[in-house]
């Protein structure tokens, strides 16, 4: 992927500049997005600083949207909301982001949901990809509940029905993401889903819940066989006061996450991994920790369930 954005971006210089003045080719990202739709070549967006209220479907490949000072594109829709028949919009229609597209790179951008707390509003997303080679750099990510998807999606929910989600216009083989120095912040389940992602360098940081309730960052839906989530040399951080929050538990029956090399706040659950109430996950789950550095007021419990190498 690295030799497709310094070659062929180079190559095919093709670039606009979206911002809130009248020198810029658009003010709107997803106005800019739509507009070259049809343009297959490699593309540029520069984005200037500011807020963009905007809800972003982004389809097409090959594209690079770079931010430049404090960009931040800002979504608040919940679950709970109701559509035009009354009915709850549902998780996967909320996302402030959703990319569905290949050898897409981001850069210096916050994306937000700021509907709320997941006890107020239900699941509000910040970003749901359904996409492959996704690169995130110097990326923020806020929100509470579920603020990272990362598909695909198990086939259907757990009650048997069909999910409610964007037009999925390609479903890619493999579903790879890489976030480089990002902050991710989140309550619960605030990075979840069934995609192969890496995370390098960056900071996940657990809010507060209402009556101090556990929290969890991971919640993985990984397919048998596949890779999962690694972190690797991660910052995993919390507000003041927040305690009890699981490194993660399983969404789907084989969740794959590993921890690597990173530095493990005191606000962990010294249990650090939940079963999500069900002791056969224990079974078919891959949880491993591998050369983290925990810092705990007792010491960290050695779980025989979980694959843990501590040196």
């Amino acid at each position: 992927m690295g030799n497709f954005f310094n070659e062929a971006f180079v190559r095919n210089p093709l670039q606009f500049v979206i911002g809130k003045n009248k020198s810029c080719d658009f003010t709107s990202i997803q106005e800019a997005l739509t507009h070259c739709s049809n343009i297959e070549k490699p593309i540029t967006f520069i984005i200037l600083s500011g807020e963009y209220n905007e809800n972003i479907f982004l389809y097409q490949s090959n594209r690079k949207l770079l931010g430049i000072g404090t960009v931040r594109i800002i979504g608040n829709k919940y679950a709970r909301q109701l559509d035009d028949h009354g009915c709850e919009i549902g998780t996967f229609q909320t996302a402030t982001l959703f990319i569905n597209a290949e050898n897409v790179w981001m850069e210096n951008i916050e994306i937000v949901n700021n509907a709320g707390h997941g006890e107020a509003v239900g699941q509000a997303v910040a970003l749901y990809n359904e996409g492959n080679e996704v690169i995130f750099k110097n990326c923020l990510f806020k929100g509470f509940q579920d603020t990272i998807c990362l598909g695909p999606l198990p086939d259907v929910q757990k009650d048997g029905t069909p999910f409610s989600k964007p037009e999925i216009i390609m479903d890619y083989p493999k579903n790879r993401v890489t976030f480089i120095h990002c902050y991710i912040e989140g309550t619960v389940d605030f990075i979840f889903g069934g995609g192969e992602a890496q995370f390098e360098g960056c900071e996940l940081k657990s809010l507060n819940r209402p009556n101090n309730q556990p929290g969890y960052i991971t919640a993985a839906s990984t397919p048998n066989g596949k890779k999962g989530f690694l972190f690797s040399n991660c910052y995993i951080t919390a507000d003041p006061n927040v305690a009890n929050v699981y490194l993660g538990r399983p969404w789907r029956p084989y969740a794959n996450v590993t921890f690597s090399q990173c530095r493990v706040g005191s606000h962990i659950h010294s249990d650090r991994w939940d079963d999500w109430g069900k002791k056969e996950n224990r079974e078919t789950v891959t949880y491993r920790e591998s050369k983290n550095s925990y810092f705990q007021k007792s010491p960290v419990k050695k779980i025989e369930w979980i694959q843990i190498e501590t040196e």
